[in-house]
């Protein structure tokens, strides 16, 4: 694990929460929502940002960017997870959550197991394509 190597404990900065489409019934019908699927924030970093400008059509601006997170391996995320990201909340802010959708997730292992570097990671992409409102 990354944050039982002292250079690294503050690593992660950023936090995320995932939400995951789970079926649900109510009354007779069945439908499908999200639901929040760890109980704590999971520590993260994002980086690799690839951050465009607004683009502009007839009717709505959008913002779309790909980026990538690191986490912890034990993390549960899966491909299209939708994840809440505040940046800096490992460090206390109180920031905006910002919103994506995974990638496939890969796992990065340490070739001792873990007991040399601890740099063993879990990298996700990331996709953000919103709308831009008030």
């Amino acid at each position: 694990m990354i944050f039982e190597h002292s250079l690294f404990r503050t690593w992660y900065t950023d936090t995320v929460d995932v939400y995951r489409i789970s079926p649900v019934s109510d009354g007779g019908m069945d439908r499908q929502e999200r639901v929040k699927v760890n109980p704590a924030p999971i520590p993260c970093r994002v980086y690799h940002l690839e951050k465009g400008g607004p683009s502009m059509t007839s009717n709505a601006a959008r913002e779309r960017s790909l980026e990538k997170i690191a986490c912890d391996l034990s993390a549960d995320i899966r491909a299209g997870d939708e994840l809440l990201v505040i940046r800096g909340g490992n460090l206390g802010h109180k920031n905006k959550p910002e919103r994506y959708f995974a990638g496939n997730p890969v796992s990065y292992y340490d070739p001792v197991g873990g007991t040399l570097t601890g740099l063993q990671h879990k990298e996700v992409g990331l996709l953000m394509d919103n709308l831009i409102g008030r």
